[in-house]
């Protein structure tokens, strides 16, 4: 789908069949279970997908679970999938699945009405919409005069799922991800947050971030120059 401002219609098409009376059980140990085993990281308990705001290393892991073909979208079968998964139950009396065929069917055409290519597809800021994960936690401190140890610490603690004190894997795109956020002009999508750890490797030599290394990324030149080669990168993609 092509990002425009009316990708927020996507997030209103599921509020929109919530209203209509989807259950309100699910298979939240099954979800979790299933995302736990794809992750050496904690699973994500799927009643937050409902209750509250994600958190972003909760919506990576939704997201990589999903996204199975590594795509950087969630094409009608993988969103039908979540679809089941979020609001299926053994128990006969829940939903059916023909019913949940319908419900997906219905958010998909939704999408089709405001998706400008016509495609049917979720990308990665569609479906951080729908879900509402929290608010970019590092807008808290970047555009702060100065960055001190203590913030680099909170920033660690907030993204840091398994407290192994590095961030990697999930908790990395998390990281990255809202730091592609954190810039307007750049799209936050699968692709971007992609290519953003790439540069980041590059300047670290790792994938794997201490302190000293989210330090060194916040730090405002290392931010200016992944600015620039994220701005190069979407300027000719769209040239």
């Amino acid at each position: 789908a092509v990002v425009s401002t009316q990708s927020g219609h996507y997030g209103r098409g599921i509020q929109i069949l919530f209203e209509r009376g989807w259950p309100k059980t699910s298979t939240e140990k099954i979800m979790s279970k299933k995302i736990a085993a794809n992750s050496n990281q904690p699973g994500v308990d799927v009643k937050k997908l409902r209750n509250k705001k994600l958190t972003s290393t909760e919506f990576m892991q939704v997201w990589f679970h999903y996204d199975k073909d590594r795509s950087g979208f969630l094409e009608y079968t993988e969103f039908s999938q979540f679809m089941k998964d979020l609001f299926l139950k053994k128990n006969p009396t829940d939903i059916s699945a023909e019913q949940v065929e319908k419900y997906t069917a219905e958010v998909i055409h939704i999408m089709d009405t405001y998706d400008e290519n016509r495609d049917g597809r979720f990308e990665m800021n569609e479906l951080a919409k729908a879900l509402k994960i929290e608010d970019n936690y590092l807008n808290k401190i970047i555009n702060k005069k100065s960055i001190k140890d203590k913030h680099i610490q909170s920033i660690l603690k907030h993204y840091d799922s398994n407290e192994d004190r590095i961030l990697n894997g999930f908790e990395l795109k998390a990281f990255v991800g809202d730091l592609v956020r954190s810039t307007p002009d750049i799209p936050y999508s699968y692709a971007m947050v992609e290519r953003a750890c790439r540069y980041i490797e590059e300047m670290l030599g790792d994938n794997n971030l201490d302190t000293d290394a989210i330090k060194l990324i916040l730090a405002l030149d290392s931010r200016q120059m992944l600015h620039r080669r994220l701005s190069e990168h979407t300027q000719k993609a769209s040239a």
